[in-house]
C-alpha cells in the first residue's frame, strides 16, 4: 500500500512538473537534384544536394513557466546534410544554436551559441527574395569583395527588448576568449520597427580582429519588407568595411506572390568593392523560383540562380548558374 502511495506521489509531481514546462523536438529535412555549370572553368556537374532550399536541421527547444511572468528557455539545433548522413559542421554537436536563458517583462536573454543581433536584419532584407535560400542572388553578388559576415557566434550573450510602440531593440556580444593582447569579438545591435504589414530595421556588426587589419569587419545593413497582401516584397542595402579602407558597396531586392498552393519568388543583388575610391570588383545576379505545397509541412520546389563577379578591368572571375528541383520537409 505504501508503495502504491509513493507510485502516485511520483506521478502527480511529475505531472506537475510537465505542467510547467515543455519540450520539443522539431526538424527540417531538404533534398534536391541541382545542376551547377561554371563558365570560368568550363565545367558541369549534377549532384544531390541538402539544404537548397532552406538547411537542414534537428533541433531541441524548450521553456519552464516559472511564474509571475518569467520563463527559462532554452534551445539546441545542429545542421545535418541529409544527402550523406553529415554533421552540418563537422565535430560541432549543435553548430546552430545552443543557448538557454530567461524571458519576462523586461525582454530576452540567451547565453550561448546563437544568430547574432544584425543577422536578424540582414535576413529581414531577403525574405521574399527567393525565400533565404542558397539560391537568394547574393550567395555570388556579395561575393565580388570581402567576405560575408558571420550570422552565429559563440560564448555570446544576447538580449532582446521587448515592443514599444512597435519598436524593439536587440544587442549581442560574443567574447573571443582568447588572452589579451589578441581582441576577436563579434559584437552587433539592431534597432527594428514592426507595425501591420511593415518590418523594417537597422544593424550593425563588428568582427574584430586586431592582428589583421584585412580581416577586422564592419557591417551595416538598412532592410523592410512589405506585404500587400497579393505578393511581398524585401530589399536591403548592406556596407561591408575592412582596416585597409575597403568598402562594398551591397543592395538586393526581391518579390514573393502566393497562388494558391504554390508560391512564386524573383530576386536580384548587386555589389560593387571599392579600396581607396578605386572599383576592385563587381557582382550581380538574378534568380527565379517556384514552391509547391503537397500540405502545411512538405514542399516540394524549382529554382534557378545566375550571376557573375569581375574584376576592376572587367574580366569576369566567376560566373556561375544554379538548377535545382527538391522536397522539403518539417517535422
Amino acid at each position: 500500500m505504501k508503495k502504491s502511495l509513493i507510485a502516485l506521489a511520483v506521478i502527480a509531481a511529475s505531472g506537475a512538473a510537465l505542467a510547467q514546462s515543455n519540450v520539443t523536438l522539431y526538424g527540417r529535412l531538404d533534398a534536391s537534384l541541382a545542376n551547377t555549370k561554371d563558365k570560368i572553368a568550363n565545367t558541369s556537374n549534377t549532384t544531390m544536394e541538402s539544404g537548397l532550399l532552406t538547411t537542414s536541421r534537428w533541433g531541441i527547444r524548450g521553456s519552464e513557466d516559472l511564474g509571475a511572468g518569467l520563463k527559462a528557455n532554452f534551445n539546441l539545433e545542429t545542421g545535418i546534410k541529409n544527402d550523406t548522413g553529415a554533421q552540418g559542421t563537422e565535430g560541432s554537436a549543435f553548430d546552430r544554436q545552443s543557448w538557454v536563458g530567461l524571458s519576462g517583462a523586461f525582454g530576452a536573454v540567451k547565453l550561448g551559441r546563437s544568430d547574432t543581433a544584425f543577422d536578424d536584419i540582414r535576413d529581414l532584407a531577403v525574405g521574399s527574395n527567393l525565400w533565404d535560400s542558397e539560391f537568394t542572388p547574393n550567395k555570388i553578388a556579395y561575393k565580388a569583395g570581402l567576405d560575408e559576415y558571420s550570422s552565429r557566434a559563440s560564448n555570446q550573450i544576447r538580449y532582446e527588448s521587448p515592443s514599444f510602440a512597435g519598436f524593439t531593440a536587440g544587442v549581442s556580444y560574443g567574447l573571443d576568449e582568447v588572452a589579451s593582447p589578441v581582441k576577436k569579438d563579434v559584437q552587433a545591435f539592431n534597432l527594428r520597427y514592426r507595425a501591420g504589414a511593415l518590418d523594417a530595421g537597422i544593424g550593425y556588426q563588428e568582427q574584430k580582429d586586431n592582428t589583421a587589419p584585412a580581416s577586422n569587419l564592419e557591417y551595416t545593413a538598412i532592410s523592410a519588407s512589405y506585404d500587400f497582401g497579393s505578393f511581398r516584397v524585401s530589399g536591403g542595402y548592406n556596407l561591408a568595411e575592412n582596416g585597409l579602407n575597403q568598402e562594398d558597396d551591397e543592395f538586393s531586392v526581391g518579390v514573393a506572390v502566393p497562388y494558391g498552393s504554390f508560391e512564386f519568388s524573383a530576386g536580384y543583388a548587386y555589389s560593387k568593392s571599392k579600396t581607396a575610391g578605386v572599383t576592385q570588383a563587381k557582382g550581380s545576379a538574378y534568380a527565379l523560383g517556384a514552391t509547391y505545397a503537397l500540405s502545411k509541412r512538405t514542399k516540394v520546389y524549382a529554382a534557378y540562380l545566375d550571376g557573375d563577379v569581375e574584376n576592376g578591368a572587367g574580366t569576369k572571375t566567376a560566373d556561375k548558374r544554379v538548377y535545382a528541383a527538391g522536397i522539403r520537409h518539417d517535422f
